[in-house]
């Protein structure tokens, strides 16, 4: 799938040694709010969600974060889980933090902070995504581009053709891909979106408020997290473009919440060789990616693999993580 491709990095010189992963971080992003078609399996049902959340507080530890470097977890008698929420949704504050706050369970929120800072900015990805999985049919793009670009053939090239491959999700794709690679025209590009389909911002996701960060902020069970200024794809920019997502957004988020903000997830998962020694200067003391590679024992603390949770009933949840922990476990006996 193209998105895999774009979000391939180049192998990092570690800034970190190797650590034994001591759990199995989940990683959400909506949650009780479904697309029209969801291709990427985004979006959990509450139900499902508050069932999920029953089973993790009664058969493992679900622990802050950050006890992910603390190597006397490893003790404990159940294996450990950490929850983690992607990019900043209204939903992670009405449907996310009450259940938390019910189960007692600790949670990590990972917040690209422009959003909240400008409240009149786009989210672009949710604009594409509102254009081809919820607006039907598909608006005319004609006239945005100048005419077919690179994006449309590698799209063309990446994706697996079935009979259910359409020329929409091609262009789905290339959309996708096209933005996080053309960070000055995404506000343009996403607004023509809009106009296009003759809608306004009300039909895209609401966002966080810099008040609600504060109140969840102020639980003991919440931790706040970075998750890049613009939420740019870090992996394309220059050194110090990255530098300024990365510090900015640390920066905004440690005045709002007025307390460190000490972990990381990098946007869209991608991440180059210069990134990971970019956000331990920046003063994290870990990072998430978007990849599932759970049994790799080389991976370092600013590369922390995570398992996308989809929109499984409990019990699939409990036996993949139960398959999951004896990979792990095999993987680092043959070390």
């Amino acid at each position: 799938m193209l998105r895999n491709l774009l979000s391939r990095k180049n192998q990092p010189a570690s800034p970190t040694p190797p650590f034994r992963m001591n759990g199995i971080v989940l990683m959400y992003h909506h949650i009780g709010r479904p697309h029209a078609s969801d291709p990427w399996n985004m979006c959990v049902d509450r139900s499902a969600f508050e069932e999920q959340l029953s089973m993790l507080s009664s058969a493992y530890q679900v622990r802050p974060l950050k006890d992910l470097l603390d190597p006397g977890v490893n003790g404990q008698n159940k294996p450990t889980i950490y929850l983690s929420f992607d990019d900043g949704y209204l939903e992670h504050y009405t449907e996310v933090f009450p259940l938390l706050q019910h189960y007692q369970l600790p949670g990590t929120f990972f917040i690209p902070s422009g959003y909240l800072a400008d409240r009149s900015m786009l989210c672009w990805w949710e604009v594409v995504d509102h254009v081809f999985l919820d607006h039907h049919p598909v608006p005319d793009l004609n006239g945005i581009l100048l005419g077919p670009d690179v994006f449309d053939e590698q799209a063309k090239m990446s994706l697996l053709v079935t009979e259910q491959t359409t020329e929409e999700m091609f262009a789905y794709h290339a959309w996708h891909n096209r933005m996080k690679a053309n960070p000055r025209r995404q506000q343009q590009w996403a607004s023509a979106f809009l106009k296009k389909c003759g809608h306004t911002t009300d039909v895209l996701p609401a966002m966080l408020s810099e008040n609600q960060v504060r109140e969840m902020a102020k639980s003991p069970l919440v931790t706040i997290g970075g998750h890049g200024f613009h939420h740019q794809v870090l992996g394309l920019l220059p050194r110090r473009k990255q530098w300024k997502e990365i510090i900015e957004n640390k920066k905004h988020l440690e005045a709002l919440i007025e307390r460190p903000v000490e972990v990381f997830a990098y946007p869209h998962g991608h991440y180059n060789e210069l990134t990971p020694e970019l956000v331990k200067q920046a003063g994290y003391q870990l990072a998430c990616t978007t990849a599932a590679e759970l049994d790799n024992p080389g991976i370092t603390a600013y590369e922390i693999p995570r398992l996308w949770a989809r929109n499984w009933t409990a019990e699939e949840l409990h036996l993949l993580l139960e398959k999951l922990f004896q990979q792990i476990e095999a993987a680092y006996t043959q070390q």
